[in-house]
């Protein structure tokens, strides 16, 4: 699973940083709104046979000082992942969110979440306000991430719509038919990065 780097920027990837716990005084928005999810992205190698869908939120906080977005946890529910490239052929569909779903990819059975929690956020400017940082967790591996993100903070709500980014998927430990793998036929190849993008919104 991965996409081309045509898809969106690359996310910056380091370890994983410490969390600093939210101000006491920090209001906190944990109700996930209706229609948030998180887009992915994917190609086999070249950039061909492009892949997509969408995965949901299990469950969600956000917390805000001053009315600034300063910490966040996103709980990603990797059984909700839905593929969308084939339309309406259902059979297609089903059949690569098996595969994604095994333990050629994700593992959801044993790993049927994966973990984003914010350890920063700064302003930025240009076509997006906020550059976030946080820790990303899929399956036992955990980096930190740095994407561009469009932050609004309401009275009663807080919205995050990132940029298209991308990660390096062997970096979290997801290498299977990864670019150089010996043996594999060019087209069963799979790029190595998968391509993000964040919709997100909660309420109090």
């Amino acid at each position: 699973l991965s996409s081309c780097s045509s898809n969106g920027n690359k996310a910056e990837t380091t370890e994983a940083v410490a969390v600093e716990e939210a101000s006491s005084s920090a209001t906190t928005f944990a109700t996930i709104k209706e229609g948030s999810n998180v887009e992915w992205r994917a190609s086999h190698f070249g950039g061909v046979d492009p892949r997509f869908g969408k995965v949901s939120l299990n469950d969600a906080n956000a917390s805000v000082t001053d009315g600034v977005l300063t910490n966040g946890k996103f709980n990603i529910d990797l059984t909700s992942l839905t593929v969308e490239n084939f339309g309406e052929d259902t059979v297609q569909n089903e059949k690569l969110r098996g595969h994604l779903a095994s333990a050629d990819f994700f593992m959801t059975e044993t790993y049927p979440s994966a973990m984003f929690e914010i350890t920063s956020v700064e302003a930025t400017e240009g076509d997006y306000n906020s550059m976030i940082t946080g820790n990303l967790t899929i399956k036992d591996t955990t980096n930190s991430i740095s994407f561009k993100s469009n932050v609004e903070v309401m009275e009663g709500s807080v919205s995050i719509m990132s940029e298209t980014f991308e990660i390096n998927r062997e970096n979290w430990g997801l290498n299977y038919h990864n670019e150089g793998t010996v043996g594999v036929p060019k087209d069963y190849l799979i790029h190595n990065n998968i391509a993000f993008t964040i919709n997100a919104k909660l309420m109090k």
